[in-house]
């Protein structure tokens, strides 16, 4: 019976360091915000990483005085190459869930390193407008994440929204691009997109 529970106790802390392993980007940005000893607020629902692969790609117009499409917004060359942002959608696009904010697949305290973590519905999140009070008797910075997504088998991407308690508004959704340097994912290149909210 001990061994059992020796062998589950392995099992649990196996999993939770795998989760944590495959959450290292956004782990090493949070460290990287100094967060610290601040409380931080996580909407628990997952945004969607289509989010990911469409603010990644930009945007395509047509240039009149130049007669051609020309891209714009998202992530720049030479970073982006066509070829490898299809390689990645095809692998990581949810052709099923289209809607921004994924359900019933929450962020979870194991998914973290930082434990003064609070988790919220987004659905509960104030808008101005949908609640007149709303108050904190603290102040908290609040994220909203997708997981992370790999690009060209050198960098992580992820969406990320940040507000505090204060302004009670999701920021800009954008996306950050991380490279793996001496052993820490750091941010290498950003993008946002102002459409999405």
């Amino acid at each position: 019976m001990k061994k059992i529970k020796y062998l589950f106790l392995i099992v649990l802390y196996c999993s939770c360091s795998v989760t944590k392993n495959n959450n290292a980007p956004i782990n090493d940005y949070l460290e990287s915000q100094k967060v610290g000893d601040q409380k931080i607020m996580i909407i628990q629902e997952k945004i969607n990483n289509n989010t990911t692969i469409d603010i990644f790609k930009g945007k395509f117009y047509f240039e009149p005085l130049s007669n051609k499409y020309e891209r714009n917004e998202g992530i720049k060359e030479p970073l982006f190459v066509k070829t490898k942002w299809e390689k990645m959608k095809s692998k990581y696009e949810s052709k099923y869930i289209t809607d921004f904010w994924i359900r019933n697949n929450n962020w979870t305290s194991k998914d973290f390193k930082i434990q003064n973590i609070l988790f919220f519905e987004r659905a509960k999140f104030p808008n101005p407008g949908e609640y007149e009070k709303f108050n904190f008797d603290d102040y908290y910075i609040v994220f909203s994440f997708s997981e992370p997504i790999y690009y060209a088998k050198k960098y992580a991407v992820f969406t990320v929204q940040k507000t505090n308690t204060t302004n009670m508004i999701l920021g800009n959704t954008s996306i950050l691009v991380l490279e793996k340097k001496d052993g820490k994912w750091v941010v290498v290149q950003g993008a946002v997109n102002g459409v999405y909210n």
